[in-house]
């Protein structure tokens, strides 16, 4: 007798699995492909901060060398912006040496002292290159680099493609104090603040004749004083002592306007 077989029949629940939400993509935060270092005088700092700025390029204005140990690995290029060769101008570039890969150029001022005085007891001497850093010339169109004997080409090259790519054109120029144009201004200025000193005519109508006859952006005595007297002073006092020359002696009136930071200017 056969036995019939029941199939029973199992009831398979199927388990509903329920697609697991979208998350939200995060974006990722923008590559930052440049970062500058700005340390040095405020005047200078912002100027070229502002400038860098608006060409896309992340600036860090260093407020204190401690600072500097949190961002140097981004770091890919370094400003020093003293203008004057003092004391805290050799802890600044003391300090870039010190922290920054020797890859990374630092770029000083190098108009009241050559770069290779600057440079030449430091880390890796030839990745410093001087720089005519100079209140009111970063507008122009050009830029003054000036190597020196321990430059390397690299440096060099690579110096001056962050420049092209803020559409300036550089000028290689000799490792001299001064440089060009901060030396051929700073001269004039002086010489105007001679020629008012002397009543040979008021600061206004020397102003006036320089932007009229020689086609000067500024009269030399406003320019002096959007420069600051004091750092036309410390030019001109870096090229007579470099030079022993005459022509470099500051005006007596251009000191005393060093002195006080602004010039008075006569009423019509």
């Amino acid at each position: 007798m056969k036995k019939q077989i029941k199939n029973k029949k199992t009831k398979v629940t199927a388990a509903v699995r329920e697609k697991p939400k979208a998350q939200p993509v995060k974006s990722k935060p923008a590559e930052v492909k440049q970062l500058i270092c700005l340390l040095g005088d405020e005047q200078l700092v912002k100027e070229y901060s502002a400038a860098l700025q608006e060409k896309g390029i992340a600036v860090q204005e260093l407020q204190n060398l401690a600072s500097l140990k949190n961002s140097v690995k981004k770091i890919t290029a370094a400003f020093e912006l003293t203008l004057t060769a003092n004391e805290q101008k050799k802890k600044n570039l003391l300090a870039l040496s010190e922290a920054l890969p020797a890859n990374v150029p630092i770029i000083s001022c190098a108009v009241t002292e050559t770069i290779l005085s600057q440079s030449h007891l430091l880390k890796h001497p030839e990745r410093f290159i001087g720089i005519a850093a100079f209140p009111t010339l970063f507008a122009n169109p050009l830029v003054e680099l000036a190597p020196s004997l321990h430059t390397s080409k690299e440096i060099a090259d690579n110096v001056k493609a962050l420049f092209d790519s803020l559409k300036k054109e550089t000028a290689m120029v000799q490792d001299s104090v001064g440089m060009v144009m901060p030396r051929i201004l700073c001269q004039i200025i002086n010489e105007a603040l001679f020629t008012s000193q002397n009543d040979v005519a008021s600061p206004n109508d020397i102003d006036e004749a320089m932007k009229h006859g020689a086609n000067y952006p500024h009269g030399p005595i406003a320019w002096g004083e959007m420069i600051g007297f004091a750092n036309v002073v410390a030019v001109l006092d870096a090229l007579y002592n470099n030079h022993h020359e005459e022509r470099y002696r500051v005006a007596p009136l251009l000191r005393q306007m060093a002195i006080a930071g602004v010039f008075w200017r006569t009423k019509e």
